[in-house]
């Protein structure tokens, strides 16, 4: 019997790689517990209920942590980081003439308004959004 619960312990390893979804690692653990009551000679029924008992409370104990960790807020990356950002309007931002741009961080980008409104140059905005190539600001609120 050890070398089944070898066999299924690796199997649902890589059953779990090949995922990533968290769908057999519980029953990995399982198994692991019921291949060492297999190696510590314990009978089959035995090493059976350990193999579920294990699975279970695994399960039970850990799924609410999993999905806690799974539901972090993934990292803001490239332009995804502007969004929210504070910026200086470099050139006269109006959307009747297409033209306008803002400078954040070390970058310069072109910019539109997103209330429609003229946003004169040397104002303070901030990125409510990104349409293309496009950032989508307003003007900064004091605080």
């Amino acid at each position: 019997m050890a070398l089944f619960w070898t066999i299924l312990v690796i199997a649902l390893i890589c059953l779990e790689a090949a995922t990533v979804q968290f769908v057999s690692i519980w029953f990995a653990g399982g198994a692991f517990a019921a291949l060492i009551a297999a190696m510590s000679g314990a009978g089959i029924w035995l090493q059976t209920i350990i193999f579920v008992i294990v699975s279970t409370l695994l399960l039970i104990f850990t799924r609410k942590l999993i999905r806690r960790l799974k539901a972090k807020e993934p990292l803001k990356t490239n332009t995804d980081a502007l969004i929210g950002q504070n910026g200086t309007v470099l050139e006269l931002i109006s959307n009747i003439n297409s033209s306008g741009s803002v400078k954040v961080g070390a970058m310069v980008w072109s910019a539109r308004s997103e209330k429609g409104e003229d946003i004169p140059a040397g104002t303070t905005v901030t990125v409510k959004k990104i349409d293309g190539v496009k950032l989508i600001v307003d003007i900064k609120k004091e605080d």
